[in-house]
Parts: structure tokens; C-alpha cells; sequence
């Protein structure tokens, strides 16, 4: 019984899953508390995904929350790799989406971070967008990028939706996509 709520996450419910917690990682909505959420927006990214993967059956509980869990403890070795004290020798791809190193740098990790072996020569596609999702408790200031002014307007634009709001949108793609069946 214990494995029978094992998901096997597709590239699309990743990608989708991605742009609702990207859509509700806005301080005004659903930005604040567990893993850069406040309580509650595992049942908004359910509802959210229900529309975008309306066949998936993912519930918040176990599928998305597990998810993220992984998705955390994923990016947590990452980020320490790339951007961690003594991690000379590294580097991030964006290209490949993977950590660049050479073969004798891995192999002197690998010793003392043994859950980090798995990434080498791996893709990781998540982390940039997972940098976005989760950096806040991970911000070092290390490999800061100014992204310019289309950024900061964007991020403007994105930031002045209230949950309020946010539940009328979710509401209005479900009767939208109801209505495309």
C-alpha cells in the first residue's frame, strides 16, 4: 500500500506545475510562509493544474506536496554546488542546465556530499525557475544578474493581484475550460 499514491511526474506536469507556483509566488497572493508559500496554495496549485491538466487527477496531497519536496531538496543540492563556500570549480550551464565542473572537482565532492552525485552530467531544467521559487531563503547574493527594466516592469505587473483575484481567475479558466469540452 505504501507505494500506491507514487506519482511519475511528466515533463508537461512539471511544466505546468512550474507555472502555477511561478503565477502564485507573488507576495500579494500566496507568497509568504512554507517553502516561500503561505498555508493554503497546495489547494490553488491543485486547482490551478486542474484546468491546465485536466485529466492528471494530481491532488495537493500526496502528489504536489511530495513534489515539492523534492523539487526542494533537489534544488537545495544544486544551489549549494553552484553557489556554495567552497565549492571552487563549479558552474551552471543555462544552456544545458547542468552543473559544469571538471571530473577531479566532482570527485573530491562527491566524497563528502555524497546525495549530490546524481547530479553530475544530469539536466536539471527546474533551477532557474526553482531559483525564482525558492531562492528567497537561499539568497547569497553570489551570481547576481540585473535583468533590466523589462524584468522589473514585469514583476511590477505581476505583483499587484490580490488572492481574491487570484481565485476569481482560477474560477473563470475552470468555466472557460469547461466550456472547450
Amino acid at each position: 500500500m505504501a507505494g500506491r499514491n507514487k506519482h511519475t511526474w511528466t515533463t508537461e506536469e512539471d511544466a505546468k506545475l512550474i507555472e502555477a507556483l511561478l503565477e502564485l509566488h507573488v507576495p500579494e497572493k500566496y507568497g509568504g510562509a512554507d517553502n516561500g508559500f503561505k498555508p493554503g496554495y497546495l489547494k490553488v496549485v491543485q486547482q490551478l493544474l486542474d484546468v491546465s491538466l485536466p485529466n492528471s487527477g494530481l491532488k495537493s496531497e500526496p502528489q504536489i506536496k511530495l513534489r515539492m519536496k523534492t523539487w526542494k531538496n533537489h534544488f537545495n543540492i544544486v544551489h549549494d554546488i553552484v553557489y556554495g563556500t567552497n565549492t571552487s570549480g563549479f558552474g551552471w550551464d543555462t544552456d544545458k542546465c547542468c552543473v559544469t565542473d571538471d571530473v577531479e572537482v566532482w570527485d573530491e565532492y562527491i566524497k563528502s556530499h555524497k546525495d549530490a552525485a546524481c547530479f553530475r552530467d544530469k539536466p536539471f531544467p527546474q533551477f532557474d525557475n526553482l531559483c525564482k521559487i525558492f531562492g528567497k531563503d537561499r539568497a547569497t547574493g553570489h551570481g547576481v544578474t540585473d535583468l533590466g527594466e523589462d524584468a522589473t516592469e514585469e514583476t511590477q505587473r505581476n505583483s499587484h493581484v490580490d488572492v481574491e483575484g487570484l481565485e476569481d481567475i482560477v474560477e473563470e479558466t475552470q468555466q472557460i475550460a469547461r466550456g472547450n469540452n
